[in-house]
């Protein structure tokens, strides 16, 4: 909940229906219509089990460097389908299987493949890769049998993919990296004036609230030192979170509770203030303790039940999983 208004933002991350969050833009150069669906009605013939190699995916030329910095090219004979889906594994990866449930961050080109007409590209040459979930139907189905490391080339109806541009489509894609579901950045002492966290075995963090007065400033901690990339203002990431009240720790709002991670678009005016404040300059990998002032929160205006009381000290911890 450190979104104005309870509202969640748009997500540019899960193409499977397993969330059943909407795309957006900003994670790539792409027209809408390329970004995996994440309506499971707009999918409804979406494949739910591994499209099998076939004759027409196995005719898809693909080259250049696997996660490189310039989109592979990709050859094809105009007009190429297949029905059920096809997919080849171009280059087999030497990474972990992937299962349901799992994270993975992705590149990818997409193509119409009545003209060989390039649609979009995300990652690559175009911004970042994607971190999608792994299972359900669609794109995420056809991650669910592959590897961290795997080249694919796949054609079929873009329903069928997971798509919604229409007709049959080629996506060539690298799994790039799997990604974690909880913080796997190293411990650092923590300050005992400040709210202390403890995780449990899954790293669901617990909080404990010092008898202390809370912070007259938004004040942000690292609890553990991740060594990826920094988050800047305006980037989305995928988080784990938990809020809770600094004045008898009740928790609000979770990730965790809701038993999926979430994306955040990192800027003032789509999130609270101390939240933007505590995770900007971050790396990915870490876990943060921000520690808001209602200044910096909901003030004397949250929303009716929210279980936010007006002018409430709230505590998050974030877990900075991926830059999307």
């Amino acid at each position: 909940m450190p979104v104005k208004r309870l509202r969640l933002l748009p997500i540019a991350l899960v193409p499977a229906v397993v969330l059943g969050l909407a795309a957006c833009s900003g994670s790539g150069s792409t027209d809408s219509s390329a970004t995996p669906s994440a309506s499971s009605s707009a999918t409804a013939s979406a494949i739910t089990s591994c499209p099998k190699p076939g004759k027409a995916s196995a005719t898809i030329d693909v080259s250049g460097d696997f996660g490189g910095k310039t989109a592979p090219t990709v050859t094809f004979s105009k007009g190429i389908k297949a029905t059920p889906p096809q997919a080849t594994t171009v280059t087999k990866g030497s990474g972990a299987a992937l299962k349901n449930g799992d994270y993975t961050q992705v590149a990818y080109s997409v193509y119409q493949a009545s003209d060989a007409k390039k649609l979009g590209t995300v990652g690559f040459d175009q911004g970042n890769a994607q971190v999608l979930s792994v299972g359900g139907s669609g794109f995420g189905a056809l991650l669910a049998c592959s590897h961290v490391g795997d080249r694919i080339a796949a054609v079929g109806a873009s329903s069928a993919l997971g798509f919604n541009t229409g007709g049959n489509i080629v996506v060539v894609a690298d799994v790039i990296a799997q990604t974690p579901t909880k913080s796997t950045g190293a411990a650092q002492t923590q300050n005992p004036d400040l709210p202390t966290v403890k995780d449990k075995s899954d790293g669901e963090p617990e909080i404990t609230i010092p008898d202390t007065t809370a912070p007259t400033k938004t004040t942000a901690e690292v609890i553990k030192q991740g060594d990826g990339d920094e988050i800047a203002e305006g980037d989305t990431a995928l988080v784990q979170y938990k809020g809770v009240l600094y004045d008898g720790g009740k928790e609000f709002d979770s990730s965790w509770s809701k038993g999926a991670p979430t994306t955040f678009t990192i800027a003032e005016g789509s999130l609270i203030k101390g939240f933007v404040t505590g995770l900007v300059g971050q790396k990915v990998g870490s876990q943060v303790m921000i520690v808001v002032t209602p200044e910096d929160g909901y003030g004397a205006t949250p929303r009716e039940g929210s279980g936010i009381p007006k002018n409430a000290t709230l505590v998050f911890v974030v877990d900075i999983l991926a830059k999307g």
